[in-house]
């Protein structure tokens, strides 16, 4: 399964430049399986690198905000879990200096997705290899052309397939080009 995820990140990040109505991409670097205070936390290590592909906006009233098709891999530094997320996205004041954005979608991983064997787990069991991926983000806008975004990422699975789901959180920081 790691070689999917590697293979499929490697894949998103050569098409970036060329993939069809492609209204940014981007870059990122994560901090992995971040202390958040929760109950369980912190089993795996490293930094996640990040490819980023996000669509022109889609055709909605613009009283809704501007919603998008988004994408990400990542890939983690120190043999953590590795993903592919992708949704839909909506920016709030994305025509102003700072904007914020609220993203949901699907994510696939290749981390443990079995039960944990005992009760105090000592690594993240997701519990099912398809999570649910949810994201807020802020960014500025430098100029028309670029962006840069602070985001913090979650998947789990939401309590749907069983009742330990610590989940995964990144912190990251974007640098994004718009077209």
């Amino acid at each position: 399964m790691r070689s999917v995820i590697l293979g499929a990140v490697v894949a998103v990040g050569l098409g970036l430049g060329s993939v069809a109505n492609a209204g940014e991409v981007g870059v990122g670097v994560g901090a992995h399986d971040v202390d958040l205070r929760k109950q369980e936390c912190c089993f795996e290590s490293g930094q996640n690198l990040e490819l980023h592909w996000r669509s022109e906006p889609l055709d909605v009233k613009r009283s809704l905000g501007v919603w998008r098709l988004w994408a990400l891999g990542s890939v983690n530094s120190d043999k953590g879990t590795n993903f592919v997320a992708g949704g839909i996205q909506r920016r709030f004041w994305g025509d102003k200096k700072v904007y914020a954005q609220l993203s949901v979608g699907l994510a696939v991983h290749d981390g443990e997705d079995g039960d944990p064997p005992v009760a105090n787990p000592d690594r993240i069991y997701f519990g099912s290899p398809v999570l649910i991926a949810s994201e807020a983000a802020a960014g500025v806008n430098f100029n028309d052309d670029w962006s840069g975004e602070v985001a913090y990422f979650h998947m789990s699975h939401a309590g749907l397939a069983g009742d330990q789901n610590p989940g995964l959180d990144v912190v990251s920081v974007r640098l994004i080009r718009k077209f």
